[in-house]
């Protein structure tokens, strides 16, 4: 079987190199090019009060943190093609609170929320993600600095009580600090033309300070381009002849391989990947296995009753795939429900078994 598939390899590689000289030769060389910028707007919102009633609060310098109800973020994004092409597009939201000592950059707790994720494909020679909550990418979001600075104030005193219990002294240390970073990235890909880009922005607001101001982190935008040259080199009969031969005899070689590589197929990795295809917008793939020490692991006989489970629960399905197997598992408050696909056809084992760790 690895004896048919190397040959496969090599005959489908002889098919590109065929058609690709025949594209080159055949072709008018051009330009390819492709822009892309996101746009990030804020809005503060105060408490009800009686010096302050006009909201949302006019673009001073700074804001007041003890009068702040919430800030509304705005996130769109817009991209240019210089011709129509496959777009895969994915759109990523989070939100991360950072505790660090003052005057240092090392960071002693933090804390990760994501906000929204959306993916899709379209062909187009444009984008555009509107910051309206219409249900694709961007949107906009509000955010509540009261929410964190809570979280704040509970890790200092739980800090200070564990001190006095442990009697230690914290020598050189003055205190802490604490902002939260929220963050959109857009990755806009076209695989036909090696087009691959990633923009990430975000707010910085401070949530220790009384005097604040959301400053801009990440970039904006991107440019990009790749060129096509013309080739030179005449066409003669005897090369047509050539490319001729290679592609029809690639052609063949490939039927035959895949046929004899379809004649014994493993219906078990067959399924897993029949479901991280048909699922990819539910699943999210990691390069490592999940860590189930923290949870009770329980078993789940069909992927249904765990894709059912992770819809209603509005969860996410995480993956983790190996030579061997694919597992995946959906976290419910103290449980890891898990699904997993043994190529070697043994069924799904206990999770509680050692050989559940990839």
């Amino acid at each position: 079987m690895w004896g048919a598939f190397l040959f496969l390899i090599i005959l489908l590689a002889l098919t590109i190199a065929a058609v690709g000289r025949l594209t080159v030769y055949f072709s008018e060389g051009a330009i390819v090019s492709a822009s892309g910028r996101q746009n990030l707007s804020f809005r503060v919102f105060y408490l009800e009060n009686d010096i302050f009633t006009e909201n949302p609060i006019p673009m001073h310098k700074y804001f007041l943190m003890s009068y702040t109800d919430y800030v509304e973020i705005s996130s769109s994004f817009t991209a240019n093609f210089s011709e129509e092409m496959d777009i895969h597009y994915s759109y990523i939201a989070e939100k991360r609170m950072v505790i660090q000592p003052l005057g240092s950059d090392r960071v002693v707790f933090e804390y990760f929320l994501p906000m929204s994720y959306a993916s899709g494909e379209v062909t187009a020679d444009s984008l555009y993600f509107s910051g309206e909550n219409d249900g694709g990418p961007g949107g906009t979001y509000v955010i509540s600095p009261r929410d964190y600075i809570v979280m704040y104030i509970e890790f200092i005193e739980d800090q200070a009580r564990q001190m006095r219990d442990e009697n230690a002294v914290a020598r050189g240390l003055r205190g802490f600090s604490a902002e939260l970073l929220v963050d959109f990235t857009y990755i806009v890909r076209a695989p036909d033309f090696s087009l691959r880009e990633t923009v990430t922005q975000g707010y910085r607001i401070p949530l220790t300070t009384e005097l604040y101001i959301p400053s801009l982190t990440g970039t904006s935008n991107f440019e990009w381009s790749d060129s096509i040259d013309l080739h030179d080199a005449p066409v003669t009969l005897q090369m047509i002849t050539v490319f001729v031969v290679m592609f029809t005899g690639s052609t063949f070689g490939l039927t035959y391989c895949i046929r004899k590589l379809m004649s014994s197929p493993n219906k078990y990795r067959q399924e897993a990947d029949y479901i991280l295809k048909k699922y990819s917008h539910e699943i999210v793939v990691y390069d490592k296995p999940v860590d189930l020490n923290k949870y009770e692991p329980m078993a789940v006989r069909d992927f249904s009753e765990l894709l059912k489970l992770a819809i209603n629960l509005n969860k996410h399905i995480m993956c983790y795939k190996n030579r061997t197997r694919t597992e995946f598992v959906t976290i419910v408050d103290d449980y890891a429900c898990i699904y997993v696909i043994n190529y070697n056809g043994n069924g799904t084992k206990r999770p509680d078994e050692a050989a559940l760790t990839l």
